[in-house]
Protein backbone atom coordinates (compact mmCIF):
# COMPACT_ATOMS: atom_id res chain seq x y z
CA UNK A 1 0.00 0.00 0.00
CA UNK A 2 2.86 2.39 0.81
CA UNK A 3 4.36 1.86 -2.66
CA UNK A 4 1.01 2.54 -4.29
CA UNK A 5 0.51 5.75 -2.33
CA UNK A 6 3.99 7.01 -3.12
CA UNK A 7 3.49 6.63 -6.88
CA UNK A 8 0.11 8.35 -6.79
CA UNK A 9 1.47 11.26 -4.80
CA UNK A 10 4.51 11.73 -7.04
CA UNK A 11 2.20 12.05 -10.03
CA UNK A 12 -0.11 14.42 -8.14
CA UNK A 13 2.80 16.62 -7.12
CA UNK A 14 4.06 16.73 -10.70
CA UNK A 15 0.66 17.71 -12.03
CA UNK A 16 -0.26 20.23 -9.33
CA UNK A 17 1.82 23.23 -10.31
CA UNK A 18 -0.62 26.10 -10.82
CA UNK A 19 -1.48 28.48 -7.97
CA UNK A 20 -5.21 28.18 -8.57
CA UNK A 21 -7.38 25.58 -10.23
CA UNK A 22 -10.38 25.73 -12.49
CA UNK A 23 -12.46 22.69 -13.33
CA UNK A 24 -10.65 22.54 -16.68
CA UNK A 25 -7.34 22.45 -14.80
CA UNK A 26 -8.60 19.42 -12.86
CA UNK A 27 -9.54 17.67 -16.09
CA UNK A 28 -6.05 18.35 -17.44
CA UNK A 29 -4.58 16.94 -14.25
CA UNK A 30 -6.67 13.77 -14.61
CA UNK A 31 -5.48 13.34 -18.20
CA UNK A 32 -1.85 13.72 -17.09
CA UNK A 33 -2.32 11.08 -14.41
CA UNK A 34 -3.92 8.74 -16.96
CA UNK A 35 -0.97 9.22 -19.30
CA UNK A 36 1.56 8.33 -16.61
CA UNK A 37 -0.21 5.66 -14.57
CA UNK A 38 -3.01 3.94 -16.50
CA UNK A 39 -2.42 0.19 -16.57
CA UNK A 40 0.43 0.32 -14.06
CA UNK A 41 0.68 -2.70 -11.73
CA UNK A 42 1.19 -1.25 -8.26
CA UNK A 43 1.53 -4.57 -6.51
CA UNK A 44 -0.64 -5.89 -3.68
CA UNK A 45 -3.28 -6.82 -6.27
CA UNK A 46 -3.81 -3.23 -7.45
CA UNK A 47 -3.68 -1.93 -11.04
CA UNK A 48 -4.37 1.65 -12.08
CA UNK A 49 -7.60 1.88 -14.06
CA UNK A 50 -7.47 5.63 -14.59
CA UNK A 51 -8.37 9.02 -13.23
CA UNK A 52 -11.32 11.30 -13.91
CA UNK A 53 -12.40 14.73 -12.73
CA UNK A 54 -15.90 16.05 -12.22
CA UNK A 55 -16.79 19.43 -10.76
CA UNK A 56 -14.04 19.97 -8.14
CA UNK A 57 -13.39 16.30 -7.37
CA UNK A 58 -10.41 14.27 -8.59
CA UNK A 59 -11.17 10.53 -8.71
CA UNK A 60 -8.42 7.89 -8.75
CA UNK A 61 -9.71 4.51 -10.04
CA UNK A 62 -8.09 1.10 -9.48
CA UNK A 63 -8.73 -2.53 -10.37
CA UNK A 64 -8.08 -5.06 -7.60
CA UNK A 65 -7.89 -8.85 -7.60
CA UNK A 66 -9.99 -11.26 -5.57
CA UNK A 67 -7.38 -11.40 -2.80
CA UNK A 68 -7.30 -7.65 -2.18
CA UNK A 69 -8.88 -6.17 0.93
CA UNK A 70 -8.88 -2.57 2.16
CA UNK A 71 -6.39 -1.97 4.97
CA UNK A 72 -7.41 -0.49 8.31
CA UNK A 73 -7.25 3.29 8.69
CA UNK A 74 -7.10 3.62 4.90
CA UNK A 75 -8.49 7.16 4.79
CA UNK A 76 -6.18 8.39 7.55
CA UNK A 77 -3.17 6.87 5.77
CA UNK A 78 -4.11 8.56 2.50
CA UNK A 79 -4.49 11.97 4.15
CA UNK A 80 -1.21 11.51 6.01
CA UNK A 81 0.64 10.65 2.80
CA UNK A 82 -0.80 13.67 0.99
CA UNK A 83 0.41 15.87 3.83
CA UNK A 84 3.88 14.30 3.84
CA UNK A 85 4.18 14.83 0.09
CA UNK A 86 3.17 18.49 0.39
CA UNK A 87 0.01 18.15 -1.71
CA UNK A 88 -2.60 18.44 1.03
CA UNK A 89 -2.37 22.20 1.36
CA UNK A 90 -2.75 22.64 -2.41
CA UNK A 91 -5.96 20.62 -2.41
CA UNK A 92 -7.26 22.50 0.64
CA UNK A 93 -6.46 25.97 -0.68
CA UNK A 94 -8.00 25.22 -4.08
CA UNK A 95 -11.07 23.43 -2.69
CA UNK A 96 -10.32 20.11 -4.42
CA UNK A 97 -11.94 16.92 -3.10
CA UNK A 98 -10.24 13.58 -3.80
CA UNK A 99 -11.90 10.16 -4.20
CA UNK A 100 -10.32 6.70 -4.45
CA UNK A 101 -12.40 3.95 -6.11
CA UNK A 102 -11.36 0.26 -6.05
CA UNK A 103 -13.08 -2.15 -8.44
CA UNK A 104 -13.21 -5.91 -8.74
CA UNK A 105 -14.53 -6.33 -12.26
CA UNK A 106 -17.43 -3.90 -12.54
CA UNK A 107 -18.21 -3.98 -8.83
CA UNK A 108 -17.05 -1.14 -6.60
CA UNK A 109 -15.29 -2.81 -3.68
CA UNK A 110 -14.18 0.26 -1.75
CA UNK A 111 -14.62 4.01 -1.96
CA UNK A 112 -12.63 6.53 0.06
CA UNK A 113 -13.75 10.16 -0.12
CA UNK A 114 -11.60 12.99 1.23
CA UNK A 115 -13.14 16.45 1.40
CA UNK A 116 -10.82 19.38 0.78
CA UNK A 117 -11.21 20.69 4.34
CA UNK A 118 -9.91 17.36 5.69
CA UNK A 119 -6.50 18.20 4.21
CA UNK A 120 -6.18 21.20 6.53
CA UNK A 121 -3.77 21.33 9.48
CA UNK A 122 -5.32 24.51 10.85
CA UNK A 123 -5.78 24.76 14.62
CA UNK A 124 -8.40 27.11 16.03
CA UNK A 125 -7.33 27.00 19.67
CA UNK A 126 -5.78 29.93 21.52
CA UNK A 127 -2.86 29.89 23.93
CA UNK A 128 -2.30 31.79 27.17
CA UNK A 129 -2.41 35.57 27.36
CA UNK A 130 0.66 37.54 26.35
CA UNK A 131 1.10 41.21 27.26
CA UNK A 132 2.81 44.09 25.48
CA UNK A 133 3.04 46.13 28.69
CA UNK A 134 6.49 47.72 28.97
CA UNK A 135 7.50 46.85 25.41
CA UNK A 136 9.54 49.71 23.92
CA UNK A 137 7.33 49.84 20.81
CA UNK A 138 4.08 49.72 22.81
CA UNK A 139 4.36 53.46 23.60
CA UNK A 140 2.85 52.94 27.03
CA UNK A 141 -0.16 50.94 25.83
CA UNK A 142 -1.06 48.08 28.17
CA UNK A 143 -2.76 45.38 26.12
CA UNK A 144 -2.95 41.62 26.39
CA UNK A 145 -4.43 38.98 24.11
CA UNK A 146 -4.27 35.26 23.36
CA UNK A 147 -2.15 34.09 20.37
CA UNK A 148 -3.15 31.08 18.25
CA UNK A 149 -1.63 27.78 19.35
CA UNK A 150 1.06 26.58 16.94
CA UNK A 151 1.85 30.03 15.55
CA UNK A 152 5.33 31.52 15.98
CA UNK A 153 5.38 34.57 18.28
CA UNK A 154 7.93 37.02 16.92
CA UNK A 155 9.15 40.52 17.58
CA UNK A 156 8.14 43.14 15.03
CA UNK A 157 10.84 43.76 12.44
CA UNK A 158 9.70 47.29 11.55
CA UNK A 159 8.95 50.50 13.49
CA UNK A 160 5.64 50.45 15.41
CA UNK A 161 5.16 46.66 15.01
CA UNK A 162 5.20 45.35 18.59
CA UNK A 163 4.52 41.64 18.07
CA UNK A 164 3.44 39.35 15.28
CA UNK A 165 2.07 35.82 15.16
CA UNK A 166 3.15 33.89 12.07
CA UNK A 167 1.93 30.69 10.38
CA UNK A 168 3.20 29.95 6.87
CA UNK A 169 2.18 32.95 4.73
CA UNK A 170 -0.28 34.27 7.31
CA UNK A 171 0.37 36.77 10.08
CA UNK A 172 -1.39 38.68 12.85
CA UNK A 173 0.37 41.87 13.92
CA UNK A 174 0.03 44.26 16.84
CA UNK A 175 0.97 47.79 15.72
CA UNK A 176 0.93 50.90 17.91
CA UNK A 177 1.15 54.45 16.56
CA UNK A 178 0.79 57.90 18.11
CA UNK A 179 -2.45 59.73 17.45
CA UNK A 180 -2.54 63.50 16.89
CA UNK A 181 -4.04 64.10 20.36
CA UNK A 182 -6.00 62.44 23.15
CA UNK A 183 -9.51 61.30 22.23
CA UNK A 184 -12.16 60.17 24.68
CA UNK A 185 -14.30 57.21 23.73
CA UNK A 186 -17.29 59.45 23.08
CA UNK A 187 -15.18 61.69 20.84
CA UNK A 188 -14.00 58.64 18.88
CA UNK A 189 -17.57 57.42 18.44
CA UNK A 190 -18.54 60.80 17.01
CA UNK A 191 -15.49 60.80 14.75
CA UNK A 192 -16.32 57.37 13.37
CA UNK A 193 -19.82 58.56 12.48
CA UNK A 194 -18.18 60.85 9.92
CA UNK A 195 -18.21 58.82 6.69
CA UNK A 196 -15.73 61.14 5.00
CA UNK A 197 -13.22 60.64 7.82
CA UNK A 198 -13.69 56.86 7.79
CA UNK A 199 -13.32 56.60 4.03
CA UNK A 200 -10.20 58.77 4.04
CA UNK A 201 -8.67 56.74 6.87
CA UNK A 202 -9.31 53.46 5.04
CA UNK A 203 -7.97 54.91 1.79
CA UNK A 204 -4.72 55.93 3.51
CA UNK A 205 -4.43 52.55 5.25
CA UNK A 206 -4.78 50.66 1.95
CA UNK A 207 -2.44 52.90 -0.06
CA UNK A 208 0.50 50.47 0.21
CA UNK A 209 -1.41 48.03 -2.03
CA UNK A 210 -1.64 48.14 -5.81
CA UNK A 211 -5.24 48.17 -7.07
CA UNK A 212 -6.68 48.17 -3.52
CA UNK A 213 -10.27 47.05 -3.05
CA UNK A 214 -12.19 47.56 0.20
CA UNK A 215 -14.41 44.53 0.73
CA UNK A 216 -16.27 45.73 3.82
CA UNK A 217 -16.03 47.99 6.85
CA UNK A 218 -17.89 48.45 10.12
CA UNK A 219 -17.73 50.15 13.51
CA UNK A 220 -17.45 47.73 16.46
CA UNK A 221 -16.32 47.77 20.09
CA UNK A 222 -13.26 45.95 21.45
CA UNK A 223 -13.08 45.82 25.24
CA UNK A 224 -15.17 49.02 25.50
CA UNK A 225 -13.10 50.95 22.92
CA UNK A 226 -14.65 52.13 19.61
CA UNK A 227 -12.98 50.33 16.71
CA UNK A 228 -12.99 50.62 12.94
CA UNK A 229 -12.79 47.20 11.25
CA UNK A 230 -12.33 46.70 7.51
CA UNK A 231 -11.11 44.08 5.05
CA UNK A 232 -9.08 45.01 1.99
CA UNK A 233 -7.32 43.18 -0.81
CA UNK A 234 -4.88 44.12 -3.54
CA UNK A 235 -1.52 43.33 -5.08
CA UNK A 236 2.02 43.73 -3.85
CA UNK A 237 5.32 43.21 -5.64
CA UNK A 238 8.34 41.68 -3.94
CA UNK A 239 11.56 40.94 -5.82
CA UNK A 240 9.69 41.10 -9.11
CA UNK A 241 6.96 38.69 -7.99
CA UNK A 242 3.38 40.00 -7.82
CA UNK A 243 1.16 38.58 -5.12
CA UNK A 244 -2.55 38.91 -4.45
CA UNK A 245 -2.92 39.68 -0.74
CA UNK A 246 -5.79 40.22 1.67
CA UNK A 247 -5.88 41.94 5.07
CA UNK A 248 -8.38 42.35 7.87
CA UNK A 249 -7.75 45.31 10.18
CA UNK A 250 -9.09 46.41 13.53
CA UNK A 251 -8.22 50.05 14.30
CA UNK A 252 -8.64 50.79 18.01
CA UNK A 253 -8.56 54.45 19.02
CA UNK A 254 -6.98 54.18 22.48
CA UNK A 255 -6.60 57.54 24.25
CA UNK A 256 -3.69 59.29 22.43
CA UNK A 257 -2.63 56.15 20.55
CA UNK A 258 -3.96 54.09 17.65
CA UNK A 259 -3.68 50.31 18.00
CA UNK A 260 -3.73 48.40 14.71
CA UNK A 261 -4.53 44.69 14.84
CA UNK A 262 -3.79 43.51 11.32
CA UNK A 263 -4.05 39.99 9.96
CA UNK A 264 -2.94 39.26 6.43
CA UNK A 265 -2.04 36.55 3.98
CA UNK A 266 -2.33 35.27 0.43
CA UNK A 267 -5.79 35.84 -1.02
CA UNK A 268 -6.91 32.22 -1.02
CA UNK A 269 -9.20 29.84 0.80
CA UNK A 270 -6.84 29.46 3.75
CA UNK A 271 -7.15 33.12 4.73
CA UNK A 272 -10.96 33.02 4.64
CA UNK A 273 -10.89 29.86 6.78
CA UNK A 274 -8.49 31.52 9.22
CA UNK A 275 -10.70 34.59 9.53
CA UNK A 276 -12.62 32.87 12.31
CA UNK A 277 -9.36 32.35 14.20
CA UNK A 278 -8.35 35.98 13.70
CA UNK A 279 -11.71 37.03 15.16
CA UNK A 280 -11.11 34.84 18.21
CA UNK A 281 -7.70 36.43 18.81
CA UNK A 282 -9.15 39.93 18.54
CA UNK A 283 -12.07 39.07 20.81
CA UNK A 284 -9.54 38.05 23.49
CA UNK A 285 -8.07 41.58 23.65
CA UNK A 286 -8.09 43.22 27.08
CA UNK A 287 -6.90 46.67 28.14
CA UNK A 288 -6.28 45.92 31.86
CA UNK A 289 -5.76 49.49 33.10
CA UNK A 290 -9.42 50.41 32.70
CA UNK A 291 -10.31 47.79 35.31
CA UNK A 292 -7.93 49.05 38.02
Amino acid sequence: MKYFLTIVLIVSYFAVTAQSFTENDLKSMAREINTQLKGTDLGNGITVRGCIAYNRTLVYQYDVDEFWYPPENMKEDLISNFKEAGNAKIFFNNDIDVDFHYYFGNKLQKRVSIKSNEFSDLNFNLGNFISIEGHPKAKGVNLKLKPPIGWAIEEGDRPNIVKKFVYDNNSYMIIVKDNITFFSRNEVRELLEDNDYVNEFISDASSFLQYPEILNHDIVTIDKYPTLVFTMKGQMERSGIKMSLIFKNWIIFYEDKIVFLQCGGINNREFYTLEGLFNLVTNSVIFPEQYN
